[in-house]
This record gives structure tokens, C-alpha cells and sequence, in this order.
């Protein structure tokens, strides 16, 4: 290759080509920042469920508390009374009506036990998870942090990147120049210039055109791939 125009807008293409990559990796950022943050609130979410079940086992064990209380206060009138009863029906009644409480407060007594022992089980499986998640979530804001970092440092390296492109597009003829932007517009990923190598495009890896594999080596104008219309040297 001996056109300088070709040589320069090499050099516009390698600047371009880096500049690019910056720049998909910035964009890249929110989306990286969208998932972790998506992550942390479904661990929040997760520890929150799990107080939630904990708070509802502490609710049932409150009501079972209120319930045998409101049991025992009933069997204390009941004996009260039975004191006062003269028949010996209603005696008997009411000796009935004391064994059924204290049966039903009996039972309400092993319910309550039960359910401490799955709310002391429950608690330190919940403290476990808990400590487990908050250290997830501590690791996942500070590569949230980092994100933020490399977003900045990405940004700077935009702006360096592309005063680097324009700096190099100052040096390329108008007209060359005017060809590349097409090309660059047609098709949208690089190499938008590139060589022919045994009568094949750089690029798209086609075979060129007789013609255009001859004049590819001729400097002074741009020659283009017939297939991919890349700009193409020999």
C-alpha cells in the first residue's frame, strides 16, 4: 500500500475503532447497574418475605397466648360456680364443662410450645440468611460503585478519543474522507477500510471483481469491494 489518503484514513479508522468500543462499553454500564440493582432488591425482597413469615408465627403465637388467658379466666368462673351449684346434674355439667376447658387449654398450651420451638428455629434460620443477603447486597453496591467510577473514567476517555478522531479526519482529503463516512454508514460495524487478499475482501470476505482486485492498488481515489462497498487497498 503506497496511497498516503489510505494510510491516513487508517489511522482515522483505528481512532474511530477504539473511540467506539469506549463508547459500547459505556453504554453497556446502565444496563450492568439496572441488573445488580435489580439483584439487590430481590435479596431485600427475599429478607423482607422472611421477616414477614417470622412476624406471622410471632402474631399466631399471640393470639394462641390470648386464647389460652381468655380460657383461663373461663375456667376460673366455671369453678366459682360450680361451687355454688346445689344439683347434682348440673354438678356434673359443670364438672364436664371444667374438664373440656382444661383440655382445650391443654391443647392450646402444646400448640403454643410447638410454635415457639418453629419461632426460635425460625428466627436464627432468619438471622442466618439475613446476615448471608446483607453481605451479598454490601458486595453488589460497591461494584455499583465501581460502575459509577468506570463510568466517569469511560466518559473522560470519550472525550480524549474523540479529539484523537478528529484530530486524525483533519489530516484525510475531503473526498476520501466524504467515502469513508458512507461506508461507515453502510456498514455500521468495521473494518470500513481494508485489504484485498487473494482477490477477497478484507471485510465481508468475498471475492472481489477482477477490475476491482487491479485497481485496488492504484493510489490517488478510493476503490470500493463490489460487494460490501468497503474501501478497499492492495
Amino acid at each position: 500500500m503506497s496511497d498516503p489518503q489510505i494510510e491516513k484514513l487508517l489511522i482515522v479508522q483505528d481512532r474511530d475503532t477504539s473511540l467506539q468500543k469506549i463508547v459500547q462499553e459505556l453504554e453497556r454500564i446502565p444496563l450492568e447497574r439496572a441488573a445488580i440493582e435489580k439483584l439487590i432488591h430481590e435479596e431485600e425482597a427475599n429478607i423482607e418475605a422472611a421477616g414477614h413469615a417470622l412476624k406471622e408465627k410471632e402474631v399466631q403465637r399471640h393470639e394462641l397466648d390470648v386464647e389460652v388467658k381468655s380460657k383461663e379466666a373461663a375456667l376460673a368462673r366455671f369453678r366459682t360456680q360450680q361451687l355454688e351449684i346445689k344439683k347434682n346434674d348440673d354438678y356434673r355439667a359443670m364438672t364436664h364443662q371444667i374438664e373440656q376447658t382444661e383440655a382445650e387449654i391443654g391443647e392450646l398450651e402444646e400448640r403454643e410450645i410447638e410454635l415457639m420451638l418453629e419461632i426460635d428455629t425460625a428466627r436464627e434460620s432468619f438471622e442466618a440468611e439475613r446476615i448471608k443477603i446483607e453481605a451479598r447486597i454490601t458486595i453488589q453496591r460497591e461494584e455499583i460503585e465501581k460502575l459509577s467510577e468506570r463510568e466517569q473514567n469511560l466518559k473522560t476517555k470519550v472525550g480524549a478519543a474523540q479529539r484523537a478522531v478528529d484530530d486524525s479526519r483533519a489530516d484525510v482529503d475531503e473526498s476520501f474522507l466524504g467515502h469513508y463516512d458512507r461506508v461507515k454508514k453502510l456498514t455500521k460495524r468495521p473494518p470500513y477500510v481494508t485489504t484485498i487478499e487473494a482477490h477477497k475482501c478484507g471485510g465481508c470476505h468475498l471475492r472481489v471483481s477482477n477490475e476491482v482486485s487491479k485497481m485496488a492498488s492504484v493510489a490517488g481515489e478510493p476503490h470500493f469491494c463490489d460487494q460490501c462497498a468497503r474501501i478497499v487497498y492492495a
